[in-house]
């Protein structure tokens, strides 16, 4: 059976609890937006996105397997890496049967494709806590952009309500037209984002940056000038929103 649902983790949460309950045989499961496999012996499924049974999916998993196991499978699946959801299918079932310690067997190669995804999103989204980049715009607000490759944008919402305090903020995966917003230090996510070509900034916002790029380059240690050490701490993927490089880019 060929499973299709919306790509968020409640819907997962969804696909995940009826392929459990019902026994599903699963062979293939497709994001909304994917293409399944030409298979004339899978019949194709639709699951819809329910909330409320994803909730007390996720309640009765983690209850059987701790919350640790639980934010693994939800980092891992964030990595949008291809098979990942049948992976994840798979491993509930097994842990379900041989207990929580399964996540630790990471000779496993189930467990060590799961771990590995895992620990690529978490990766990831370390490395924006320290490389994202906000504007202020005419109405006050702070805006950040990203293109990251794993679906950490639903990750970042816990550090930056502390982060920025009462202000209002908002943070947009570029590609995947996903968001959070937050004000007084709560947050929530914004899907389908549609962002104008052309955002008034703040009467200073250039000013600041123009500050921040001076600073930047004054900092610059020639001698000391490592690009292939930089882009290992700063992709270049990361460049086109940093407010540093937005005046330099090295090709």
């Amino acid at each position: 059976m060929v499973l299709r649902y919306d790509g968020s983790l409640a819907g997962f949460l969804c696909l995940a609890g009826r392929a459990i309950k019902e026994r599903i045989d699963v062979s293939e499961v497709i994001r909304c937006g994917q293409s399944a496999t030409a298979d004339l012996f899978n019949s194709e499924l639709q699951i819809d996105t329910d909330r409320d049974f994803a909730a007390r999916v996720a309640s009765g998993l983690e209850s059987r397997l701790g919350k640790g196991f639980m934010t693994c499978v939800a980092q891992a699946l964030f990595s949008e890496e291809e098979g990942i959801e049948l992976d994840l299918i798979q491993l509930l079932r097994r842990a379900l049967k041989e207990g929580r310690g399964l996540l630790k067997q990471l000779a496993d190669p189930l467990v060590s494709r799961v771990d590995s995804a895992s620990l690529r999103t978490v990766r990831e989204r370390h490395r924006l806590l320290g490389l994202l980049r906000f504007e202020q715009l005419a109405d006050g607000s702070y805006l950040a952009r990203i293109e990251p490759r794993s679906n950490v944008v639903p990750l970042l919402g816990s550090h930056f309500s502390k982060r920025l305090g009462d202000q209002r903020w908002l943070i947009i995966d570029m590609r995947r037209k996903l968001g959070i917003w937050g004000e007084k230090r709560t947050w929530q996510l914004a899907e389908q984002i549609e962002l104008p070509a052309e955002l008034p900034q703040h009467a200073g916002e250039e000013q600041i940056a123009s500050l921040w790029r001076s600073f930047y380059h004054s900092i610059s240690n020639v001698d000391r000038h490592n690009p292939k050490l930089r882009q290992q701490f700063m992709p270049k993927m990361y460049w086109r929103y940093l407010t540093e490089m937005q005046t330099s880019v090295e090709q």
